[in-house]
């Protein structure tokens, strides 16, 4: 299974002296990554489909793979804030899994608090709660390395700054923790790929936290 970032999530907005904030006042959309299928028993799968206005700048990534929407035979959603799912409308053929709290427009949705309750191929889904409490995260091994599809439950730059996610809370921690443990490669909900030197300085952080 190919890890492929379709679209790099977004959330920043532009202070008054051109720095950076984070906020969801302007631009805002989550990280939206395909897994694609290489081998006999895999399936097309979508891991959160970002935020309205992105749907052609998505679509035509996805199209660059050689797939169409219909292709897509599960779309999993970490959390149910509307940068990370307004556009499951997208995907009208797949299997629809979150963890509570997600209505798609045909009222259609198949969610489990049990995550063992339903078995999608070559993913593992892990609670990872604390930016929301049904927060879920995906681990997919890809060409030797451990990928983390990390949702908002790593939100690096606020991290590093000594926060501990929306609303600050010890879950949050704990969840950062089994994340930086087990991952090679993190895809967070808003920003770049962690990995390497990166990810040892994040791993830092989050163990900071406590302290």
């Amino acid at each position: 299974m190919k890890v492929i970032v379709l679209k790099e999530g977004v959330h920043t907005d532009l202070g008054p002296k051109g720095e950076d904030i984070f906020n969801s006042c302007k631009e805002i959309c989550g990280t939206v990554v395909l897994l694609k299928a290489e081998k006999k028993g895999e399936e097309n799968i979508i891991v959160d489909t970002g935020n309205l206005g992105y749907e052609e700048e998505i679509l035509e990534a996805l199209e660059k793979q050689g797939l169409k929407p219909e292709d897509v035979e599960w779309v999993v959603i970490t959390h149910s804030h509307d940068d990370h799912v307004s556009n499951n409308y997208l995907f009208k053929n797949a299997k629809r899994v979150a963890g509570i709290g997600v209505l798609f427009p045909d009222k259609s949705l198949d969610a489990y608090n049990d995550i063992d309750l339903i078995k999608i191929p070559g993913i593992k889904r892990i609670k990872t709660p604390g930016h929301l409490s049904a927060h879920l995260s995906i681990v997919v091994e890809s060409e030797g390395k451990s990928y983390v599809i990390a949702g908002d439950a790593i939100q690096e730059e606020y991290i590093k700054k000594g926060l501990f996610g929306i609303p600050i809370n010890l879950d949050y921690i704990d969840s950062a923790k089994k994340i930086v443990d087990i991952a090679d490669v993190i895809i967070p909900g808003h920003g770049k790929i962690i990995e390497g030197k990166d990810l040892e300085e994040l791993k830092k952080a989050v163990y900071k936290m406590e302290e």
